[in-house]
């Protein structure tokens, strides 16, 4: 199955600039491939993905599975997230 892990933020949010570097490295860990997107200049994909806080992390799996989180947060949760949210789609 396919899947897309994508980086919510903007050049504005000092949250996302903290955040970008961890989510980075996590990603690098995984390695899985990863899309940061800029809400400012792509405001219909942050729409379609229903974005209404950043940073937000988004693994989208297709059709209709979709797993989020919101915020800066530390390494580890950042890692459990995406553990469970690819877990889960790869398993389906």
């Amino acid at each position: 199955m396919t899947y897309e892990v994508l980086f919510f933020t903007a050049s504005w949010c000092e949250p996302c600039r903290q955040a970008a570097p961890i989510f980075s490295e996590v990603v690098r860990e995984f390695d899985v491939s990863a899309r940061f997107v800029d809400v400012d200049l792509s405001p219909d994909l942050a729409d379609s993905h229903d974005i209404t806080m950043l940073p937000t992390i988004v693994v989208d799996g297709g059709e209709g599975e979709k797993s989020s989180l919101t915020g800066s947060r530390p390494k580890a949760e950042i890692r459990s997230f995406l553990t469970g949210a690819l877990g889960s789609i790869k398993s389906t």
